[in-house]
């Protein structure tokens, strides 16, 4: 999953439309780093998306593997329906997946977490 910071969702729509007229008329050639899955966001809904609880949980994802909601809910000391809701709200965003076996769901990343414009 790439994350793309952006100042403002109508300058980066703007940016984007052009790249894909221009591609479209032929006048650009696809980017593939471009065409990757990306999660756009301005840093006001990075912070709501990566509230400290959530990323708790995405850290705890990251070091312990085959967690069920339940045992995640108990190693992070909180309750199971806080927790829930929070893995429901980052499966939709596709930041991670959930699976279900035995009837239990267990949350996973599917995928490393980058920011680009925060490596280079």
């Amino acid at each position: 999953m790439r994350i793309r910071l952006v100042e403002s969702y109508e300058k980066d729509n703007e940016e984007v439309w052009d790249y894909i007229m221009d591609v479209g008329a032929g006048r650009r050639e696809i980017d593939p780093e471009r065409a990757k899955r990306t999660l756009v966001l301005t840093p006001k809904t990075f912070a709501q998306v990566f509230s400290p609880e959530r990323m708790r949980i995405i850290l705890k994802l990251k070091e312990k593997k085959y967690l069920n909601i339940y045992q995640l809910a108990k190693e992070l000391g909180r309750k199971y329906e806080a927790v829930h809701r929070n893995v429901s709200y980052l499966s939709h965003r596709g930041i991670i997946k959930i699976k279900t076996k035995d009837k239990k769901k267990i949350p996973y990343i599917h995928e490393p977490i980058s920011i680009p414009q925060l490596t280079s």
